[in-house]
């Protein structure tokens, strides 16, 4: 059957937040950290001590773990949010070291935006409180407010408070888009389902429930030509059997039809299966062509490929072909499949394609329509029959 629309697999908002938007935007966050400790390294290589040598590559290590997309740092912060307060106490550690007004402080500044992307509201408010709350204490114990500039004393604690908002905000602006992807998802395949269904029932009304319903009404009739006319009964006994051996066609060739509409394959080779299929199933002759690299849409494809499929069925059906040509070409805007026959033409009392409550011809009509397409016959009596099927090569699938 037509193929669904791609849904992208979308993740429950809240079910997995480590999806990989969040962890090339903490990424980058750790990047930025890591690029940081190293200007702050290179402006203070003078004033190194070994306790600040090694702050800085304990913080700088969880930078690069972070980085690295080898590691688990980020599936540990969000399923232990205590390994993050552990990461908060060693940029507290390092700014302690190193005091408030030194380069390093900013390194401390890309943990803010982390925990506000990270975290859900509560812990996110609990770690941002242990950050300010422990910076003020690093500069308290350095000297009094007096001792230092606005930046180290109202600067930074603002940076951090407006890094966890903006983290905090774009976190939410990222739920919302899954969300809305997640139900714009659930809705493509809704509609897929209701028009795949409209199409089965299309198809189970234009071939099989016609045949079963004239096979009810004669097998309704049959008792009573059973009782007044026997020679009639045994007529009608014959037409049921024909009429349930075309339903049986008919079944056949819908399910054949809805095997062959396989969105992975190429029109070319699912056309070309088919006309081999049918050549063997008829011991008749059908040859497939196919000129350059041609292709449609699900919708498209699933309506020519019925085309295509009704067209054989009347050539071994009706016509009484020997030989039956497929051709699928394209001159760019346009999708055309032609197939042509040797068999008998349509009959004189064709009208519009309808023939004594049969209605193939405007079926195939209805079907290269329904995806902006059109649809022509050309049949002379005795001298074979050309149906041509064009559809343009962006369609937009209907449901």
């Amino acid at each position: 059957m037509s193929a669904a629309p791609r849904v992208v697999l979308v993740r429950t908002p809240g079910e997995d937040l480590h999806d990989d938007f969040t962890r090339q935007l903490v990424s980058v966050a750790f990047l930025v950290r890591l690029l940081a400790l190293v200007l702050g390294v290179l402006v203070l290589r003078a004033q190194l001590t070994a306790q600040v040598v090694v702050m800085v590559l304990l913080l700088g290590g969880s930078s690069y773990l972070g980085v690295s997309r080898r590691s688990r740092l980020l599936d540990v912060f969000v399923r232990h949010p205590i390994v993050a307060l552990l990461d908060v106490v060693l940029v507290l550690a390092v700014s302690y070291v190193v005091g408030p007004d030194s380069p390093l402080v900013f390194a401390t500044l890309s943990t803010a935006l982390i925990v506000g992307v990270l975290f859900p509201t509560r812990v996110a408010v609990v770690l941002g409180v242990s950050l300010v709350a422990g910076y003020t204490a690093v500069w308290g114990r350095h000297g009094s407010p007096g001792g230092y500039g606005f930046v180290v004393v109202y600067g930074i604690p603002l940076l951090y408070v407006s890094l966890i908002g903006i983290g905090r905000a774009v976190r939410s602006v990222h739920l919302d888009q899954l969300a809305t992807l997640t139900e714009l998802a659930h809705t493509r395949t809704a509609i897929a389902s209701a028009g795949e269904r409209a199409r089965l029932a299309r198809e189970m009304h234009d071939s099989l429930a016609k045949t079963l319903h004239g096979v009810a009404m004669g097998a309704a009739a049959l008792p009573h030509w059973v009782a007044n006319d026997p020679d009639r009964a045994v007529a009608q006994a014959r037409l049921l059997a024909e009429s349930a051996d075309q339903a049986a066609d008919e079944a056949r060739s819908l399910l054949t039809r809805l095997r062959a509409d396989q969105p992975d394959r190429p029109l070319a080779e699912i056309l070309g299966g088919l006309c081999r299929d049918f050549g063997q199933r008829h011991r008749l002759e059908c040859s497939f062509s196919s000129r350059g690299d041609v292709d449609v849409c699900g919708e498209a494809r699933y309506e020519l490929v019925s085309i295509v499929a009704e067209c054989l069925e009347n050539a071994a059906r009706h016509a009484r072909a020997s030989h039956v040509v497929v051709e699928l070409s394209s001159d760019g805007h346009l999708v055309e499949v032609a197939v042509r026959d040797d068999g008998r033409g349509l009959p004189d009392d064709v009208d519009d394609g309808r023939r004594r409550g049969h209605f193939g011809m405007v079926g195939m009509l209805e079907r290269a329509l329904w995806v902006g397409g059109t649809l022509e016959v050309e049949s002379r009596p005795e001298c074979g029959t050309t149906v041509r099927a064009r559809v343009p090569l962006a369609v937009v699938a209907r449901p």
